[in-house]
């Protein structure tokens, strides 16, 4: 999206060819206000809402989530944009509030993880922006592809020897996690760092960079295992800080449940071993039958808004 909002113009096409005949209610939360494209969070957050009300209205009813302000319509978004800007990790909280009533929810996604308590069907979080959030660590800026390798860790040890790494992105953690066996292909993708394959051979090849070394074929790859665990496992002990940080400063007891949604699955369990947590997973939240339809957990803010949508309606009716 950082190259404009045209960028958008493609995939809503294929959204729209995709839904049924018939009307449909649409309901949008949003990060891209963040994008490069935009002067400022408000200009993206009504950029956004006005490009795709209009590509998806008017015969339909579009609704915008605010946050503890609910579901807001296009017209109303001027005076409430602080509320719509990046509200959509409190759409899956507030959801998961609704069903289970006290518990932590973990998205861990592409790019980031957020981390929010929820107590008596309520959100529990004490930031709301997304400065606000990083600074209470109910956000944190690493997800399991998108982040780079330089954002996890400084120094590595190679062949028992440490040393520094390049201060460039040369691999990102879809190619630590490539490495590790833990990847699922379905959520990698943005290009690798290099533009390169997505194998576990070109993946090795773009870490070695990260240590100024290089990897060929015929090559042992038991060295580059243990610096990818490594790298795994300074991710893991950053979210898991994170995690006892934000529950440490809940002023309530919460239940020891984590709801688990995103694309790292695998880590969030880890977690909840590490902490003695039980895991429910978002999709068991969800009340639809087919299974393939709920493999939407991996878009989990995309599914609460929806359900919580078809509440409000149903509501109004």
């Amino acid at each position: 999206m950082w190259q404009g909002i045209h960028t958008l113009a493609d995939p809503v096409t294929r959204v729209v060819d995709s839904l049924p005949a018939g009307k449909c209610v649409h309901t949008l939360t949003m990060t891209g206000e963040l994008a490069d494209c935009f002067p400022a969070r408000r200009d993206g957050v009504i950029t956004l809402v006005d490009y795709l009300s209009s590509r998806l209205g008017p015969e339909n009813p579009v609704y915008v989530y605010a946050g503890n302000k609910g579901l807001l319509t296009p017209d109303q978004v001027h005076a409430d944009h602080a509320e719509i800007a990046s509200a959509n990790w409190h759409a899956t909280a507030g959801y998961a509030a609704q069903c289970l009533g006290s518990g932590v929810l973990i998205d861990l996604g592409t790019t980031t993880t957020d981390i929010i308590p929820f107590h008596e069907h309520r959100v529990c979080n004490r930031g709301y922006t997304d400065q606000g959030r990083l600074r209470t660590g109910e956000l944190v800026y690493t997800g399991i592809t998108r982040t780079p390798v330089m954002a996890v860790v400084d120094r590595l040890r190679y062949k028992n020897v440490w040393q520094s790494i390049a201060a460039e992105y040369f691999a990102g953690m879809a190619d630590i996690y490539r490495i590790t066996g833990d990847l699922d292909e379905r959520f990698d993708l943005m290009p690798a760092a290099d533009g390169g394959a997505k194998t576990r051979y070109h993946s090795i090849k773009r870490l070695a960079r990260m240590l100024g070394a290089e990897y060929d074929h015929g090559d042992d790859e038991a060295p580059w295992l243990e610096v990818a665990r490594h790298v795994a496992e300074k991710q893991f002990e950053r979210i898991d800080q994170a995690f006892n940080r934000v529950t440490d400063a809940l002023e309530v007891t919460v239940q020891s449940n984590i709801v688990a949604a995103g694309a790292g699955r695998f880590v969030i369990e880890k977690l909840a071993r590490k902490n003695d947590c039980e895991v429910t997973d978002f999709e068991d939240l969800v009340p639809i039958p087919d299974r393939k339809l709920r493999a939407a957990n991996n878009c989990s803010t995309a599914v609460a808004v929806a359900a919580l949508a078809r509440q409000y309606v149903n509501a109004s009716d």
